[in-house]
């Protein structure tokens, strides 16, 4: 039984991993006008993995948030 909850734990984390990589990816898409395209690693031809995409992922969201937080100014 706790065999199952662990993996329905991590079958949740890898969920909301790609949640915010589809984010991420939506917002990349609107803002540089870019088409849909599956990144690689320039080191060694490897997709990166789910967690610097989702590292890389929050922090695209995160700052998306600060451009569109009203009242402070946008940065130039």
């Amino acid at each position: 039984m706790a065999r199952l909850e662990g993996g329905e734990l991590d079958l949740s984390e890898q969920l909301e991993t790609r949640k915010v990589i589809e984010r991420a990816k939506g917002i990349l898409q609107r803002d540089l006008q870019l088409s849909e395209q599956r990144p690689t690693s320039r080191c060694n031809g490897k997709p990166p993995t789910a967690l610097s995409m989702k590292e890389i992922a929050e922090a695209i969201v995160l700052s998306d948030d600060v451009k569109r937080t009203p009242g402070k100014p946008k940065p130039s």
